[in-house]
Formats: C-alpha cells, sequence, structure tokens
C-alpha cells in the first residue's frame, strides 16, 4: 500500500511540473538535503529522486515529521537511493556524517515562526537559524567533494514589506532588507542574517559555489497528512470558519512549492546558475485569495467580507500574545496592519524564468492542488456536493474536556444568532401576553419588554 502511495505521489508531483530537461540529463549524484522532512525539502528530496540521484537526507529528532518522512520513504527509487541522518541545527559537527561524500548540499532546514515574541525571538528563531548555516559550511568545508551549495532563503530577506524603497519600486535579487533592524521581525532578521552569513562564509574558499533562492509565500500539496506542516494551519483557518466572515486586504507574494523544488534542483545542477534567484508567481490580497477559494469551494466557510482597517487594528490589540494567526491573516502589529494594508508587491522574477527556464505555475492553480489535498489527507472534510446551507461545514467545536464552543469570529456571529432567537421568543410570548392580559400584569410585562430593548 504504501509503495502505490509513493507511486502516485510521485506521478502527481510530475504531471504538475515535469522534469526540465537540465534536471532529465544531469548526471546521478550523492546530495545532502537539510530539513529533508519539512514542507520543502520534502519537494526537493522527491524531485531529486526523480531525476536519479542518491540522497543523505536530515530530520531534527523530534518525531513531528514522522508522517512527511513514511511518505519519501515509500517514493519510487527511495529503499535503494534514500537514507536519514539526524541533524541539529546548533549542534556543531552535527551534519558531518551526513554532508560526507557527497557532491552537492541543499540547505532547506531553518526555523519557521512567525508568531514568536521579539523579546524570544533570537534564542529560538535567529540564533538556531545562522548557527545552523555556519555549523553545515564547517561540515562542508571539511568534505572536499563538495562542489555546490543551493541555500533556501526567502523574500523576506529582500524586502520586509515592499514599501521601503518607495513608490514604483521593483524588487529583484539586487535589492537587501535593509529595514529588518527597524521591524525587529524575528524570521526576518533571521533569513537576512542567515543569507549575508552564508555569503560571507562562501567568500572565504574558492572550492564550492553558493547559490540562494529567495522564494515568496510558498503553497502546494502535501504528500502526506501533516496538519502542522507550512502554510497548512493559517490556510486551513481561511476554510474551516476560524476567520469568518471577515478577511482583511493585507498583500502576500504567492509562489508554488513545485517551483521552488525544481528552482532548487536547477540550480544545483546547472553550472551557470549562479548568485541570488527570487521567486514569485504574483502579489495578491488576501481577500482576492478569499474570492478565488469561494468560487472553486462555495460550501467551505471561507470569509466573504473584507474586514475595515479601524476594525483590524481593534482587533489586531485584542488577541491574546499566544495566538497563532501568523501574517497574513492578521498581524498582531498596528505597523505590518498598516504597511501590508491593500499593498500588492512589485517584484521581478525574471532571472529565475531565464536563467532556470522556469515557467511558473499560476496561483490561482496552485490554490486549488493545495486545498484539494488538504481535504484528500483528512485536513479539511471532504463537502457534499449539493446542500441546503450555503456552508456546509460543521463549525468547530472546542476540545475535550470544556463545554462545546465555536471558534473565532463564527462563534461571536453564531452565539449572538442564537442569542437574538431566544430573545425573539421571549419578546413574541411577552408581547402576546401583554396584549391579552390585563391591568397590572400587561404594565408589568412592557416593562419587562424595555429591559429587554
Amino acid at each position: 500500500m504504501e509503495e502505490h502511495w509513493g507511486r502516485v505521489n510521485m506521478e502527481s508531483m510530475l504531471e504538475r511540473k515535469p522534469l526540465h530537461p537540465a534536471e532529465r540529463q544531469a548526471p546521478p549524484a550523492r546530495v545532502c538535503v537539510t530539513g529533508a522532512a519539512g514542507f520543502i525539502g520534502s519537494r526537493v528530496v522527491a524531485r531529486l529522486l526523480a531525476c536519479g540521484h542518491s540522497v543523505h537526507a536530515t530530520r531534527r529528532a523530534a518525531g513531528d515529521d514522522a508522517a512527511v518522512a513514511a511518505a519519501l520513504d515509500a517514493l519510487p527509487g527511495a529503499a535503494e537511493r534514500l537514507r536519514w541522518f539526524q541533524a541539529d541545527l546548533l549542534q556543531e559537527g552535527s551534519f558531518d556524517a551526513a554532508v560526507a561524500g557527497c557532491k552537492y548540499v541543499i540547505h532547506c532546514a531553518g526555523v519557521v515562526s512567525l508568531s514568536v515574541s521579539q523579546r524570544q525571538g533570537f534564542a529560538r528563531v535567529v540564533e538556531p537559524t545562522v548557527k545552523g548555516v555556519e555549523h553545515l559550511l564547517q561540515a562542508i568545508n571539511q568534505t572536499p567533494s563538495v562542489e555546490k551549495v543551493v541555500l533556501t532563503s526567502s523574500l523576506a530577506a529582500v524586502s520586509s514589506h515592499f514599501s521601503d524603497r518607495g513608490e514604483g519600486h521593483v524588487y529583484s535579487e539586487a535589492d537587501w532588507n535593509l529595514d529588518v533592524l527597524r521591524t525587529s521581525q524575528p524570521y526576518f532578521m533571521a533569513k537576512v542574517a542567515a543569507e549575508w552569513h552564508a555569503w560571507a562564509l562562501a567568500a572565504q574558499q574558492d572550492r564550492w559555489r553558493l547559490v540562494t533562492i529567495c522564494p515568496g509565500n510558498v503553497y502546494g500539496p502535501l504528500m502526506a497528512n501533516s496538519p502542522a506542516c507550512g502554510p497548512v494551519p493559517s490556510m486551513k483557518k481561511m476554510m474551516d470558519g476560524t476567520v469568518w466572515p471577515f478577511i482583511a486586504p493585507l498583500g502576500l507574494t504567492a509562489i508554488d512549492l513545485d517551483d521552488v523544488a525544481a528552482a532548487h534542483v536547477l540550480a544545483m545542477v546547472m553550472p551557470e546558475a549562479h548568485g541570488r534567484y527570487v521567486l514569485c508567481e504574483r502579489s495578491a490580497l488576501m481577500t482576492e485569495v478569499a474570492g478565488w477559494l469561494r468560487e472553486l469551494y462555495p460550501r467551505h466557510w471561507v470569509p466573504s467580507i473584507s474586514l475595515p482597517f479601524w476594525l483590524a487594528v481593534m482587533t489586531s490589540s485584542l488577541l491574546p500574545s499566544d495566538a497563532n494567526f501568523p501574517p497574513p491573516a492578521l498581524p498582531r502589529s498596528f505597523f505590518w496592519i498598516k504597511v501590508l494594508w491593500n499593498k500588492l508587491a512589485a517584484i521581478d522574477s525574471s532571472k529565475a524564468q531565464r536563467e532556470l527556464g522556469l515557467r511558473f505555475i499560476p496561483f490561482k492553480q496552485t490554490l486549488k492542488d493545495f486545498m484539494d489535498s488538504l481535504i484528500s489527507h483528512g485536513i479539511l472534510p471532504r463537502m457534499p456536493e449539493y446542500s441546503a446551507h450555503p456552508a456546509a461545514l460543521p463549525l468547530p467545536t472546542g476540545g475535550a474536556g470544556h463545554a462545546t464552543e465555536l471558534a473565532g469570529a463564527t462563534a461571536t456571529v453564531t452565539a449572538k444568532l442564537a442569542e437574538v432567537k431566544e430573545v425573539a421568543a421571549e419578546v413574541a410570548a411577552e408581547a402576546k401576553e401583554a396584549v391579552h392580559g390585563s391591568g397590572g400584569e400587561g404594565v408589568r410585562t412592557r416593562g419587562q419588554l424595555r429591559k429587554l430593548r
């Protein structure tokens, strides 16, 4: 059964993004992929196996990625050409065994957390990300076989919000996020510092070459039931009623997962690949995204009301400090709401298209394939084709041991509807009694009605 689903996953991936001629023609090599069970890393591993390469894959000791690792083990060729190694970003020497004997290294491992506080940001996000780059490159410097390193960076290393260089500026590989110290967002600081550090260390030697990939927000189909992976938690909330009925018109940059994986492999095998590569199929507003999702999935609880700016600011200030609403859903900071509000970034990805031969998958197709995979893995329920209700999805319920309660904005709306119905029934009954009653009873009932108002 596992082998069957492995073939299905591989065929589905190659149907969405067939191998580029440069990928097919490259001779088989041994490749180390860090963060191999992550959202991007797992797709890179699958693509390398499809190309015929052997993979040394690293993962954390924690077992929260077991489903993805099992899905990769089931892929065609994995039994002969995929080996797993444990590695820790903060532990020196942790990557030595995985890098040994490899010709290429693709570094996808890192800490992705947009909800961690600034106070905890350095220890939990910045330090592990930067130290991970340092420890990996130390291992590479000790391994004579390595010829090229491909690093997963981010558009966060290009700009935090695409407003810092003035109206009309088109962002490209030439831009660096120099506003990161003012915004003080740990994830952005980590991405900028890690890529800077990698380029600085690469410049100190001339044996291996560095290429960096800078994607925007990455979306795409899953290979396994991994509800905490990548963008799954935030996009699931767009569909299950958690943020219904409001959505803020915040800007995002989007690219397909298979385009990102292909960019990594092409940058690895093509001798002419050099420098940085920015990846962004388009910039869109979350209100646009919600509109597309409503068209594709009319039975789900996709928000339909654009949140007014003043209400977004008020709502964000009321969110608890541990609320898990990572941007672009609803930031907790007035600064981020202000700079991302109705912001469509101008980004030039022509270098990747020209030099790597990439043709990006349209974002609307990416959304459909992504959500279909959430449904097929049971992360989102499969809805009936016909329903008397415009959204047939059962509303979210509270956890075990607590009274059942609805989540997010759905809770407020549903509770208010129930309250209105209850009060309306009481008013109707008391009004009837007031009309047909006599004397003091009627006066007392009218007083009660005034209180209800």
